[in-house]
C-alpha cells in the first residue's frame, strides 16, 4: 500500500492521514460492482456516494487521500491562509475604524501555519474514508489501473464493473526553467508544509493560485515578486478586474514583472526576461502556480479503450469516453477545474450513466471566484466570451462606491456588472469584484440557471444594508434604460 507522509509530524497531519489514508488499511478481495470510481476527490465522493445513495453497489478507488486536492492541497489550506493574511492586514487599518494599536501587528507564521493544518484536518473529515463508507462505498486504497474494458485492479486486486468514473483529479504544471531541481521549487503541494516564513518569496504565475498565495504571503510579512508571462493578472478574467487586482499588489507592496518569462532559477536567484529587459530576482522560496494538468497518465487507458486528449480524458458532450461505459468527472477532463465543478460534473456523469438523464455537460451554470482581496467572481458570458461567440450582449455596471454597506465596512473597492442577451434580455452573466464576491455570485448563477431578466432581480426584495444590493441596484438602473430601448 501506498505511504502517505505529510509534514510536518503534526497532531493535525496525522489526523489528515488518518482520515484520508488510513495506515492500517485493509482492502476487500475485489468484486463485481455497478459503479467503480477512480479517484477519491471531490468528483469521486461526489459520483460514489451519489450512486451509493441510489442504492446501487458502489467501488471508489484512491491512490493518495480521499479529499483530493481541495481539502488537502488547495482549497481548505489556502482559504484558511488568507483567512490569517486578511486578519493580519484588517489590524493594521486600525485608524480608519477609530482604534490604534502601541505597534504593528506582528506574525508568528509557526502559529499560523499550525491553524492552517488544524483547518485542513477539520475539512478532510468530511471527506474520509470511513465517512465513504458509511454511505455505502467500498473504498480501496492503492494505485489503480485499468485491465480491461470493464475492469479495473488495485494494488493487484481485480474489480469488475458495469459502468466507471474516471475521476482522478489534476496536478501542478512544473514549467521548463534551466537550472530548475525538484525539490528547490514550492507548489500547492508543498507550500502548506512551511514552518518557517520566507523572507523573500518569488512567484511564478498570474492566475487565480499564484495571485492569491502571493498576496496572502505579503500581508504575513514577506517581501514578493510575482512574475507572470501575460501583461495582465487574471488574465482569464474580464481586463478591468486584473487592472484593479493590479492596482491593489501594488499599494500593498507586491513587486510585479508582469510580461516576464522565467527562464532561469537556483542558488536563490531568478533570471526573468521580458520586454522591458533582463531581471533577477534573489529569492528564500519558489512558488510555482502555473496551472494544472489532468492526473490521468498512469492509469493504462489504453486497455479500457479510453483516449487521453492531451489535456485530460477525451469525453463527449454527456462525459462519456469512447468506451461507452466509462465516464470522467472533475480535472480529469473538464477545463473548468474548481471544486464545484468538479461535484457539478460527477453528479451529471452518474445521472447520465445510470439514470439515462442524457444531459449535456454545456447546460451547467458554473462560477468562480478567485479569493484574493477584494475577491474576483464571475459567471456566465463575461463581454470577451461573448465576443468570441458572436454573442449581443447589453452591460449594466455599478461601483461599489454607491453601495452604502460596502463604505461603511472599508470594502468598495470593486464593482459589480450584469451582462443580458440583447435579443431577449435575459441575464447572460455577471462579473463581481468586492470582499466578498464568492459569497454574493451565486444570486446571479440561481438568475442565468432559471433564464431570469433584470425584471426578476429588480423586483427582488433584497436586505438593507447588504453588499449584495449591488444586483439589485444594477437592475433597477437597468430596466428602465432596457425597456426604452425596446420602444
Amino acid at each position: 500500500m501506498t505511504t502517505i507522509e505529510l509534514y510536518p509530524d503534526d497532531v493535525y497531519n496525522r489526523r489528515t492521514i488518518h482520515q484520508g489514508h488510513p495506515p492500517d488499511w485493509v482492502n476487500r478481495d475485489g468484486g463485481d460492482y455497478d459503479v467503480v470510481v477512480v479517484g477519491g476527490g471531490p468528483a469521486g465522493l461526489t459520483a460514489a456516494t451519489t450512486a451509493a445513495a441510489g442504492g446501487h453497489r458502489v467501488a471508489m478507488t484512491e491512490q493518495r487521500l480521499t479529499g483530493g486536492t481541495c481539502v488537502n492541497f488547495g482549497c481548505t489550506p489556502s482559504k484558511a491562509l488568507i483567512r490569517c493574511a486578511r486578519a493580519v492586514h484588517d489590524a493594521g487599518r486600525g485608524a480608519e475604524f477609530g482604534f490604534r494599536l502601541d505597534a504593528p501587528p506582528r506574525t508568528d507564521f509557526g502559529v499560523v501555519m499550525e491553524r492552517v493544518r488544524r483547518m485542513r484536518s477539520m475539512s478532510s473529515a468530511g471527506d474520509a474514508v470511513q465517512m465513504a463508507e458509511e454511505a455505502g462505498v467500498e473504498v480501496y486504497l492503492g494505485h489503480t489501473r485499468f485491465t480491461a474494458a470493464n475492469a479495473v485492479e488495485v494494488d493487484g486486486r481485480p474489480l469488475r464493473f458495469r459502468k466507471a468514473v474516471i475521476a482522478t483529479g489534476s496536478e501542478p504544471v512544473v514549467p521548463a526553467i534551466d537550472g530548475l531541481r525538484t525539490g528547490e521549487y514550492l507548489t500547492n503541494e508543498t507550500v502548506f508544509a512551511l514552518t518557517e516564513q520566507p523572507s523573500r518569496l518569488v512567484v511564478i504565475g498570474g492566475g487565480p493560485q499564484a495571485c492569491e498565495l502571493a498576496q496572502a504571503f505579503r500581508r504575513l510579512g514577506s517581501e514578493v515578486d510575482l512574475v507572470s508571462h501575460p501583461m495582465t493578472l487574471l488574465s482569464q478574467d474580464e481586463p478591468e478586474a486584473g487592472e484593479l487586482i493590479r492596482h491593489r499588489f501594488e499599494q500593498e507592496g507586491i513587486r510585479l514583472h508582469l510580461g516576464f518569462t522565467a527562464v532561469r532559477a537556483g542558488a536563490g536567484r531568478l533570471l526573468a526576461l521580458g520586454a522591458g529587459g533582463t531581471r533577477e530576482l534573489p529569492y528564500d522560496a519558489l512558488l510555482l502556480a502555473t496551472g494544472r494538468k489532468a492526473n490521468v497518465e498512469h492509469l493504462n487507458l489504453d486497455a479500457a479503450g479510453v483516449h487521453d486528449a492531451g489535456d485530460g480524458v477525451a469525453v463527449d458532450a454527456y462525459l462519456r469516453t469512447a468506451n461507452p461505459d466509462i465516464y470522467a468527472a472533475g480535472d480529469a477532463t473538464f477545463p473548468l477545474k474548481y471544486t464545484h465543478a468538479a461535484n457539478a460534473t460527477a453528479r451529471l456523469c452518474i445521472a447520465n450513466a445510470l439514470d439515462a438523464a442524457h444531459r449535456p455537460a454545456r447546460d451547467l451554470v458554473i462560477p468562480h471566484c478567485t479569493y484574493t482581496d477584494p475577491e474576483v467572481a464571475e459567471v456566465g458570458l463575461a463581454p470577451r466570451r461573448a465576443r468570441d461567440e458572436g454573442v449581443a450582449i447589453d452591460t449594466y455596471r455599478l461601483d461599489l462606491t454607491k453601495v452604502e454597506r460596502a463604505f461603511i465596512d472599508g470594502e468598495d473597492e470593486g464593482y459589480g456588472a450584469i451582462h443580458t442577451r440583447s435579443d431577449s434580455g435575459e441575464i447572460a452573466g455577471a462579473t463581481l469584484v468586492a470582499a466578498h464576491a464568492g459569497e454574493m455570485i451565486s444570486e446571479l448563477t440561481l438568475a442565468i440557471t432559471n433564464r431570469l431578466t433584470l425584471e426578476a432581480l429588480a423586483d427582488t426584495v433584497h436586505c438593507y444594508p447588504t453588499q449584495a444590493e449591488v444586483f439589485q441596484r444594477i437592475a433597477l438602473q437597468g430596466r428602465p434604460q432596457r425597456v426604452a430601448a425596446a420602444h
